[in-house]
This record gives C-alpha cells, sequence and structure tokens, in this order.
C-alpha cells in the first residue's frame, strides 16, 4: 500500500466492480417503456405557494442552480425524494378527477424536496401518510382537458394524482454533464453534480481516473478511484483523492439491483478544472426500467436488498 492507500483501493474498486457486474442487463432504447402508474390511496399533486418559491426551484435540495432543465419543475415530499436519489428523476402526473383532467397529464423532473406543513403532518400521522408532488402553476393548469380552463383547475390548489417514473427526454443534443461544487479545491477536493442524466434510472456508483492513462498500461486499470455520496447534500459526489487532471469518469446506472458501467472516452475534466463550471461526459444515458418500479412509487427502501430485482431495457 502506498501513501495514498492505492492498494486497498483497488481491491475495494474491483470487489464493488465485479459485484456490480455480476447484475449486467440487456438495454435499448428509452422511448421503449416506462413504470406502470402507481396509484397509492393518498398522492396529491398542488400549486407551489409564492411565484418567488417557483422561480427559485432549481436551486432547492437538488443544487441544478442556474442549469437550464427544459423541463416542468418539481418538488416532492421524502419518501418520493429518497435522500436524494430522485433528483433529476422525471414523472407524468395525472389528476384523478376525469371531469377536470386529460389523460396524458403533466412531465415534470425533480428538482426540490417539499417541505410539508404541521397541519398535513398531522393528518398523515393519522390517515397512513402521504405523497406529494409541488409544481408551478403553469405545470399544473397543463393537466387540464381539452375544454376545461387553466383558471378553472388552479383554483383547486390541490388535486389527487396518480403518478409514473418515465424516461427524461431532453433535447437531442443534450447529454450527460457534471458541474463542479463551489466546495471543490483543484487538484484534490473535487465534488460534482450530475445535469441531463436522461432514462430512467440511477447514479449508483462515481469512479475518476487520470485521462492520459492508455492501455494496455497498468495505470489504466488501476488508477480508478471511487467518489462517495456527500451526506447532507443531495446528487453530490465527493472525494478528497482526485488525481490530478485531465480526468475521465465512468459511472453506474442503475434501476434496482441491476446495473451497467457506462464510461467517458476521453477527457471530461480538463487539468484547470473550475468550481462552478458544467462540463459535458460525452455519455447519454438511455437506459429504462422494464418492471417492479416500486422505487419510483416509495414503497420499497432504496437500502433494501429484498424484492424483484429490475431490469434495464
Amino acid at each position: 500500500m502506498d501513501d495514498n492507500g492505492d492498494v486497498h483501493f483497488c481491491h475495494r474498486a474491483t470487489a464493488v466492480g465485479a459485484l456490480l457486474l455480476l447484475h449486467l442487463v440487456v438495454v435499448a432504447n428509452a422511448a421503449a417503456h416506462s413504470c406502470d402508474w402507481c396509484t397509492p390511496r393518498h398522492s396529491t399533486v398542488s400549486i407551489l405557494p409564492t411565484p418567488t418559491h417557483a422561480a427559485h426551484l432549481t436551486g432547492g435540495a437538488c443544487g441544478f442552480g442556474a442549469a437550464p432543465m427544459e423541463l416542468n419543475v418539481a418538488a416532492v415530499t421524502a419518501d418520493l425524494f429518497r435522500h436524494g436519489h430522485a433528483c433529476g428523476a422525471c414523472y407524468q402526473l395525472r389528476c384523478r378527477d376525469r371531469r377536470l383532467c386529460g389523460e396524458d397529464g403533466v412531465k415534470v423532473v425533480v428538482a426540490d424536496m417539499a417541505k410539508q406543513p404541521q397541519q398535513e403532518g398531522e393528518m398523515n400521522r393519522t390517515a397512513g401518510g402521504s405523497l406529494q408532488f409541488r409544481i408551478t402553476e403553469d405545470a399544473f393548469a397543463a393537466m387540464a382537458k381539452q375544454g376545461v380552463s387553466a383558471h378553472e383547475l388552479t383554483r383547486q390548489r390541490t388535486l389527487e394524482v396518480d403518478f409514473r417514473r418515465i424516461p427524461c427526454e431532453y433535447r437531442e443534443s443534450r447529454r450527460l454533464a457534471v458541474r463542479v461544487e463551489e466546495a471543490s479545491r483543484n487538484p484534490t477536493h473535487l465534488a460534482i453534480r450530475f445535469l441531463y442524466q436522461g432514462g430512467q434510472t440511477d447514479i449508483a456508483a462515481v469512479e475518476i481516473a487520470q485521462a492520459n492513462a492508455t492501455p494496455p498500461s497498468s495505470s489504466y486499470y488501476s488508477s480508478w478511484r471511487y467518489m462517495t455520496r456527500r451526506d447532507g447534500a443531495p446528487g453530490v459526489w465527493t472525494t478528497s483523492r482526485a488525481p490530478a487532471g485531465p480526468l475521465r469518469l465512468r459511472v453506474v446506472v442503475t434501476a434496482g439491483s441491476g446495473g451497467k458501467w457506462l464510461r467517458s472516452d476521453g477527457e471530461v475534466l480538463p487539468a484547470d478544472w473550475r468550481p462552478g463550471e458544467v462540463y459535458d461526459t460525452g455519455l447519454r444515458v438511455t437506459d429504462v426500467a422494464v418492471r417492479s418500479c416500486s422505487l419510483s412509487c416509495a414503497i420499497q427502501d432504496m437500502d433494501s436488498d429484498d424484492g424483484e430485482e429490475e431490469e434495464l431495457r
């Protein structure tokens, strides 16, 4: 083991990689499938309380900031937020009152965690809990069926809703990107957040390595260093042992216990990477969960090993 603990890391990374690759599954285009509708007893969608809140939603718990999301943004309650695993996840919402709402509903991307007022908390303890989406007034109005005015729908303020996880569909030129967080310090301390993930999956593991190593050199296979999720910062991956740049990157995308590696072809972060900058990974995530979408319906714990293994398609 050297002073940086690289030998220990290699053993750990190899073990983790081998375990994840055992679950390698077949993938196809994201347009092929999406989850079934989630129809829990208590699930609602409501309009964000103030225009100011709506305007700053992308600055919420997911920390998307000024990144153009291209989709309607939403805040969700804790069970749906899944400790930040849901950041960037896309949902289709459809209200249950067919007198007011159309079949297609509205599509949103999770950007924040909604705080429940005290009175709602009291109701949840007696009613068995509630899953809630908070969206902008314009997004709420988009659920209206033909012939129903936006005003007629938005005056309801809150409606019962069915929902389902769907593939995030950004414009064709939009690829997975990373933003370097402000707390980063080049070269050793690196914290990143992913933008425009696409598909219908979660990112389960992240590793970085120097981009100038080439196969079949030993450094190419041994230099990958894992990043960890930062506690209290949803969606942020961090390491205090980043090698000097330029850096390449690989991630595991997963939907439950199945997953696969995606690896950048070359440099993602330049040698002079800077906090606050956004860098294109060159990767396009299009994987889709075929069945067992219980995580997205908030009826299975994210860390549980029980239940049916999800497939990617």
